[in-house]
């Protein structure tokens, strides 16, 4: 007999903080005669998603089957503005709930139909097919994973959006199991309450070789959804134990909760992820920083592990003992340090958060690649001209810190390799990435402007050539700010008249929805809401190219969940470090 191979690992999910998770309670009806429906769309303009047309033919074909049943319409619920309490309005208006069309990848903090449920209300949601699995995870992540869900064809519900002929057809295709998922009652598998627990005691595959064994490691982690589609390196507790001594905390530390599940990170875990995203002990404490950022209770967390990507800036002199790329290609593959510092993020996210990367992905559905490693950034410090990002914050010069915000997307700025003809045009080109027209405006992306997050990361060769000219980085926001502030009474009468010429031929092309008769007393348009929310770091080489990220609701922005009064910044120390100099 072949002599086996074994591979034990130490488990890699962490523990839930609040494994709860409860049946369905309310009794359904028996007859919607005489009762009342509440039929709530999902109907948000920034999303371009609408169900009007859906519930449309919803409501006739409820009357006709029950005449006298009273239709009440409504918007759905569930973002940050619309509080889980806000069901108990409803519900003392209706009977009985319907809940959709969900026919995007966005994720709610609060799942409408749960809410429903909780205040003592039956219902059904409803969703496209594609996105079965991210509504039941909505679902589950507050606490009711059983709420009633019928499906439609995406496509074809989609294309019925504006032809009612084939809108009919798509409720006509799902009005039965709608009807059901009202009158049928509960089963008892449906009103069992239990708890979301994990086994973490270690696990142990074998085989006849090591790669037999290493392959059914994969598939244990892929089956459960604990990876990112690529190669994870085993975590076994010598590989575990090896990677706990690049800090000094011990490994029991609590350092927060990961979304979406709320899993407990503990210095374990996190150094279990490590292990698995192919990281060094060394680069352990900054990982640990960045989950201690990104799980502090300050931080939009929720916003960044369902549908955008986090970016990580990290500063100070841990960043050239590192060995960190901070200058040609820092975002490209290639060096180990940024891919699995990066990697391990998400590792942290996948594992400890109990993130189903096959659910949760991008608005839209294609997800982005670069979520591999996120947008992880080191400050080149050694070619910058100014302060550090860390002194900046107030931090000392022998001190490096993690700081991160939300990403949703970036624009490109003067490169050298474009060629301008003189500095001014290079600066101007500069200014130009925050006018209106720049697509960096905060004013174009209501209604959360108030949110706004600018990261202006700059090449050395641009810092060195503004510093030259007098520019600090304050000195510098300030005039950006100047140069593209849209106010009437900053503004000559020949700017006002100016700027409704060219609102006028933009009008004519469909460029702006900004008009001629705008420009009036009052009109007050910024590039960024405050000095604060404007990051600017040093990255790149000397040859290389400034390149401005942002979002749109910045993660401490008020409009996040549990953030009391906005900061411009989540930053933390790097600490605990026991391989380095820097980080201790």
């Amino acid at each position: 007999m072949a002599q086996q191979v074994s591979l034990e690992i130490l488990e890699p999910r962490a523990r839930l903080d609040n494994p709860k998770r409860e049946g369905l309670f309310a009794p359904r009806l028996t007859d919607l005669n005489g009762k009342t429906i509440a039929l709530m769309g999902i109907n948000i303009p920034v999303f371009r998603s609408s169900s009007e047309p859906f519930f449309e033919v919803v409501e006739r074909r409820l009357r006709e089957r029950w005449p006298k049943v009273n239709i009440l319409r409504m918007n759905s619920f569930g973002t940050p503005i619309d509080p889980p309490e806000k069901a108990l309005e409803v519900a003392a208006k209706c009977d009985a709930w319907l809940e959709g069309v969900k026919d995007s990848h966005t994720q709610g903090r609060h799942d409408a139909g749960v809410c429903m449920e909780r205040a003592g209300r039956p219902g059904v949601s409803i969703c496209v097919d594609v996105l079965r699995r991210a509504k039941e995870a909505g679902q589950d992540l507050y606490g009711m994973p059983r709420v009633r869900l019928v499906t439609v064809p995406s496509t074809d519900y989609n294309a019925a959006k504006d032809n009612p002929a084939l809108m009919e057809k798509v409720v006509d295709g799902c009005i039965d199991d709608i009807i059901e998922g009202l009158l049928k009652p509960l089963t008892e598998e449906e009103k069992r309450s239990f708890d979301l627990t994990v086994d973490e005691s270690p696990k142990t595959f074998t085989g006849v070789s090591y790669s037999e064994a290493y392959e059914k490691f994969m598939e244990y982690c892929m089956d459960g959804h604990l990876g990112d589609g690529l190669a994870l390196a085993p975590p076994t507790k010598e590989a575990v134990d090896w990677m706990l001594t690049g800090t000094t905390y011990p490994r029991d530390r609590v350092i927060g909760l990961v979304e979406p599940k709320r899993g407990v990170a503990t210095v374990e875990k996190i150094a279990i992820a490590s292990v698995m995203a192919g990281a060094k002990p060394e680069w352990l404490p900054v990982i640990i920083a960045i989950m201690d950022v990104l799980t502090d209770p300050g931080f939009n967390q929720f916003h960044i592990v369902n549908e955008i990507l986090p970016a990580i800036f990290l500063s100070g002199p841990i960043v050239k003992e590192l060995g960190i790329n901070n200058k040609v290609g820092y975002l490209a593959p290639g060096t180990r340090a940024n891919s699995a510092i990066g990697r391990a993020v998400l590792m942290c996210m996948i594992t400890i958060g109990w993130r189903d990367m096959t659910v949760y992905a991008s608005p839209g559905g294609a997800g982005r690649p670069a979520a591999y490693a996120n947008i992880f950034v080191a400050e080149n410090q050694e070619d910058s001209p100014w302060e550090s990002w860390a002194e900046q914050n107030g931090f000392g010069p022998e001190e490096s810190v993690v700081t991160a915000c939300e990403f949703l997307g970036d624009y490109g700025g003067p490169a050298e390799i474009m060629g301008y003809p003189d500095f001014d045009a290079k600066l101007a080109a500069l200014t130009r990435m925050f006018s209106r027209k720049g697509g960096a405006f905060s004013s174009g992306l209501p209604p959360f402007a108030g949110g706004v997050r600018h990261m202006l990361v700059m090449h050395p060769t641009l810092a060195r050539q503004l510093a030259d000219r007098g520019f600090t980085k304050q000195s510098l926001i300030q005039y950006l700010y100047d140069r593209n502030v849209l106010d009437y009474d900053r503004m000559t009468e020949e700017e006002r008249e100016k700027l409704r010429e060219e609102l006028r031929l933009e009008n004519l092309l469909g460029q702006t929805s900004m008009r001629p008769e705008d420009v009036k007393p009052g009109l007050h348009r910024e590039p960024f809401s405050r000095p604060e929310h404007l990051m600017v770091f040093v990255a790149g080489s000397g040859s290389g190219q400034t390149q401005l990220y942002f979002t749109s609701t910045g993660s401490t922005a008020g409009i996040a969940e549990g953030v009391h009064g906005q900061k411009p910044w989540m930053t933390k120390p790097v600490r605990g470090a026991a391989l380095t100099k820097y980080g201790r």
